[in-house]
């Protein structure tokens, strides 16, 4: 037996396993997180409840235990997805077309941080807000210059929610299967095929979420101009009804991402990432912890100048198919 550790993980550790001439992937989850056994469950659940249901865009689920947060799944040898291209575009509708037809939805549990409410939307925002009210640095610059960050997405969040909507309040579907976590930072590429993974987060969620994070998502961008041809799925047919509703979703949804690009500066995150790290000497941990904390803040700032354009250019496609 070969064991070939798998680099590229943000909170686990992976293991390529070849015997007997055979090869599969060994997920090990951080142990001292108190969500590992419920996400390690509920990926393994959901893999399983999508594969035998026809979905084959997915490795293979072959064993899990719980015990020693390990789960095993097909190794699929392929390579990271690095730009969001139209032909992965296609990829990811049918993934979803695939989930939503033929899933048993009574099997999954809700996705995490599913909204019920449109106005659930503002409420994700404001709670991962209040995670840094207490967050302390030893280096008074970085933490200036985080804290000027924080205001700005304050800000932002308290312009776009000024004026909610009464309906939003009142219940909506969480009725699609949905990957929740859902890009192409978790993809592989073989053979002009893709292969969607990590489902840690996945379950039944509302279409609003699934196709405001899926267009989002900062690791592999996804150009917004694509919307319309997600928007041509049935499942989307409330955000294309309400195009001002989707759009101030979208802009909360763009601000969420803001703040878990901030991650790193959440002492439970922290501990993930370096466990992924894989890297005993405490001195290298600190190093690369303020090196990725450094690298994390100039990728928000940058991102979050491009939200107006992201809104912009939603709120032309809505226009045009509605």
């Amino acid at each position: 037996m070969q064991c070939t550790p798998v680099t590229g993980g943000a909170n686990n550790l992976g293991v390529k396993i070849e015997a007997g001439g055979q090869t599969w992937f060994l997920k090990c989850f951080e142990a001292t997180h108190l969500n590992t056994r419920q996400k390690q469950l509920n990926e393994f659940m959901f893999s399983q409840a999508i594969y035998n249901a026809g979905t084959l865009a997915t490795p293979k689920p072959i064993a899990i235990n719980a015990t020693h947060n390990v789960s095993l799944f097909e190794y699929i040898a392929g390579s990271k997805v690095e730009q969001a291209t139209s032909s992965a575009i296609t990829a990811a509708i049918s993934f979803v077309k695939s989930i939503n037809s033929s899933a048993p939805k009574q099997a999954l549990n809700i996705a995490s941080e599913s909204a019920d409410s449109l106005l659930g939307f503002a409420d994700i925002v404001k709670n991962r807000l209040a995670k840094f009210s207490h967050t302390r640095l030893d280096n008074a610059q970085l933490y200036c210059e985080l804290q000027l960050t924080l205001n700005n997405i304050r800000d932002r969040y308290n312009t776009v929610t000024q004026e909610i909507p009464t309906h939003w309040t009142k219940k909506i579907d969480q009725n699609v299967v949905s990957p929740s976590d859902f890009g192409f930072h978790n993809a592989i590429s073989r053979d002009n095929q893709f292969y969607f993974i990590d489902f840690e987060y996945a379950g039944m969620d509302t279409a609003w979420k699934l196709f405001a994070d899926f267009f989002s998502q900062p690791a592999v961008p996804v150009d917004i101009a694509y919307a319309n041809k997600f928007l041509s799925l049935a499942i989307f047919q409330p955000l294309k009804l309400n195009p001002q509703d989707t759009l101030k979703v979208f802009e909360l949804t763009l601000l969420k991402w803001c703040l878990i690009m901030l991650n790193e500066f959440l002492p439970d995150v922290q501990a993930r990432r370096i466990f992924s790290w894989n890297i005993s000497c405490i001195n290298e941990q600190k190093r690369m912890l303020d090196n990725v904390q450094r690298a994390q803040l100039h990728k928000c700032n940058a991102y979050f100048k491009e939200i107006p354009l992201k809104v912009m250019g939603l709120s032309e496609t809505l226009r045009e198919i509605t």
